[in-house]
């Protein structure tokens, strides 16, 4: 009697919770689909796919059965968790590790039957469970660094980490009450113990897709906001962007390091020799080359035609100099093909490292003040402000 209830509710529970990943896979591609640039939305649509795949595999297979089916099962599991965190970290630009990937291939080789290596059953079941943790676990480092982005990112953190609490307790569970040697065995594990994984795999399955959907709902809106804090010529940032550090800054929520002020040289020359087209081509190359060499640091927003600042944060705060360096080279190495291959950019640079007690704007003088310097010393410099004892150095790096 008990066994044919919880036959029974395992054969609704391989039912209703497919339908739910593959509603939020669904949901997810549309979205996906209709913005873009929302990758971890594609990310996500794709691993509640596979989730639904392993699932009524998982579910509707004879466990005394085909051992191959089992295998795909556990393979799509491992797949799936890996493509559900490779999401949430999608959202921030970073990855899983490497060697994330690589665990899980040799751990869906090791588990294949029917082979010399394969496992016995009590050990393939904790080196299941055990792979699942890692896979978790690998991401949270970069997730706990990530949670201070918002507060959805805390909820983000938590989901993930107690989805690796889950597992690292059932690898401890499986250890402690390992499968027998025969297929009663197994079959009964499937029967009892297994129905309790997989209860709290579709309640953690649940609960990460709808925080996948809060959180990408929060990228969607947060999108349109970025599209207002963005140069529609450069695509870097504009003066709203700025404002809106600056205002972080001041309210403790960001710390800025350092700030980088560029002044591309005798730019009026472009438009007046090549034409206002050519000054913009120049404008969106010039941008390019920094989000490449300072995108990662901070932000870097435009504040006139030709002039632009970037503000460091401060964990990257002692390599401004080096970053200022690099900048330079790489706007003077610029080449162009056509009318424009004789052109030759150069920038004027000025940089401040940010010293205790400073405000932000204070930061930005200096470094505007540097550029200045390093234009009337001749253009093509990097120049640096300093403080000391209350007075104002400047220093030509480059």
């Amino acid at each position: 009697m008990i066994r044919n209830i919880i036959m029974s509710g395992a054969s609704a529970f391989f039912i209703i919770i497919p339908a739910a990943y593959a509603l939020f896979a669904i949901a997810l591609a549309t979205i996906a689909w209709w913005d873009k640039r929302l990758v971890a939305a594609r990310w996500a649509a794709g691993g509640f796919l596979v989730a639904t795949a392993s699932i009524l595999v998982d579910g509707f297979r004879d466990p005394a059965g085909d051992v191959w089916s089992a295998w795909f099962a556990v393979f799509t599991h491992f797949l799936a968790l890996y493509i559900m965190v490779q999401a949430f970290l999608q959202r921030h630009g970073r990855n899983v590790p490497r060697i994330t990937q690589i665990l899980m291939v040799i751990a869906a080789v090791g588990v294949m039957p029917a082979m010399p290596w394969a496992p016995p059953y009590w050990l393939r079941g904790v080196l299941v469970q055990l792979i699942c943790t890692a896979v978790i676990v690998s991401a949270m480092p970069q997730l706990l660094r990530l949670r201070r982005h918002s507060s959805l990112d805390w909820v983000v953190f938590a989901v993930i980490a107690g989805a690796a609490i889950s597992y690292g307790g059932r690898t401890v569970v499986m250890i402690l009450n390992p499968i027998g040697p025969s297929q009663a065995d197994l079959v009964s594990f499937y029967e009892g113990l297994n129905i309790i994984f997989h209860s709290a795999s579709a309640l953690m399955g649940l609960s990460v897709g709808i925080v996948l959907m809060m959180t990408i709902g929060f990228d969607m809106v947060r999108h349109r906001e970025q599209e207002g804090e963005t140069d529609a010529l450069t695509r870097l940032g504009n003066r709203r962007l700025l404002d809106r550090w600056i205002s972080e800054d001041e309210s403790g929520d960001r710390n800025v390091g350092a700030a980088i002020a560029v002044d591309l040289d005798h730019f009026k020359r472009v438009n007046d020799n090549y034409g206002h087209d050519a000054g913009d081509l120049v404008l969106r190359q010039v941008a390019r080359v920094m989000r490449h060499h300072l995108g990662p640091y901070g932000i870097t927003c435009r504040t006139g035609g030709e002039e632009f600042i970037a503000l460091i944060e401060e964990q990257h705060g002692d390599a401004v100099s080096a970053l200022s360096l690099g900048l330079k080279e790489a706007i003077s190495g610029l080449s162009f093909e056509g009318p424009l291959s004789p052109l030759k950019i150069t920038a004027s640079i000025g940089f401040h490292r940010r010293s205790d007690g400073e405000t932000l704007f204070d930061t930005m003088h200096y470094a505007d003040q540097a550029v200045y310097c390093a234009k009337t010393d001749g253009r093509d410099r990097v120049v640096k402000l300093e403080i000391r004892n209350g007075m104002q150095l400047m220093k030509s790096v480059a």
